[in-house]
């Protein structure tokens, strides 16, 4: 079995030196809580204070592992997990450090289109996606700047990492938002799931106006209705911040629940 990595240059936890186990299906609880131990104990003689996991050096790469499900299908990026591995972190004495959750809504508008005045969205017309990353690339970095373990990275890694799901995506969810002035303000990407059939995902949204996000959320289930689309799926959203309770604005029903695990040292 090759055993998970261990990162030692990770963003804090509440202010405390912080190393990370990265993500790896444990074979059995046994070894897996008794590699979690041994682990915390190395870096606590090195100095760290804290450990979390399972997380691949940030949450730009893999983190995260499944809690609770009600079985439905998963979906495209979505995280998972050995069947040992919340067990073994729970016996190691890790306790949850981030609670994350996807829920589904039925499609269809909320009546949330004019939410914002002066606010205009329109789908991406297909061209020059390197440009519309970018655009994403500057609103990412600013939105997310203070969301616990948020690391920045270089725009042509950004750029990477997204342009193989716009490669594949429909255009017509892939929206942007413009003030009056014409200035693009927010910025969302969805996508039809191949493997959650019939849904659309709605992945990531940002927005530098308030409010401009329940816009773009309410056309991103307007278009998911007149397409024929049977559900939305409000994928991977951290536990009691706007995009939950948005969620339940649109009667978003939580499928699954997904914890950070973390242990102080």
């Amino acid at each position: 079995m090759k055993l998970p990595t261990v990162y030692r240059d990770v963003p804090s936890w509440n202010g405390r030196r912080t190393a990370a186990i990265g993500c790896g299906a444990f074979e059995d609880l046994a070894s897996g809580a008794a590699f979690l131990a041994e682990t915390c104990a190395a870096l606590k003689a090195d100095g760290y204070e804290a450990v979390v996991g399972p997380m691949d050096g940030s949450t730009w790469g893999k983190y995260r592992l499944q809690v609770w499900s009600d079985d439905s299908p998963g979906f495209l990026m979505e995280p998972d997990a050995g069947p040992h591995d919340l067990a073994a972190y729970e016996q190691a004495g890790f306790d949850v450090a981030e609670l994350h959750v996807s829920a589904s809504a039925a499609p269809g508008s909320r009546g949330f289109a004019g939410a914002v005045p002066g606010l205009t969205v329109s789908s991406w017309d297909g061209q020059d996606g390197e440009a519309l990353l970018g655009r994403a690339y500057a609103m990412v970095m600013e939105g997310f700047q203070k969301t616990p373990f948020f690391t920045p990275v270089p725009e042509a890694l950004f750029v990477e990492r997204y342009a193989a799901l716009l490669a594949h995506a429909d255009p017509r969810f892939i929206l942007q938002a413009f003030d009056e002035g014409g200035v693009v303000r927010g910025l969302t990407l969805a996508f039809p799931d191949p493997m959650r059939k019939g849904a659309i995902v709605l992945k990531t949204y940002v927005g530098s106006l308030p409010g401009a996000g329940r816009v773009m959320a309410d056309r991103v289930h307007d278009l998911a209705g007149e397409i024929g689309y049977r559900e939305v799926v409000h994928a991977l959203m951290r536990s009691g911040i706007a995009s939950e309770a948005q969620s339940r604005k649109f009667g978003g029903k939580v499928f699954r629940r997904y914890a950070l695990m973390g242990r102080v040292l």
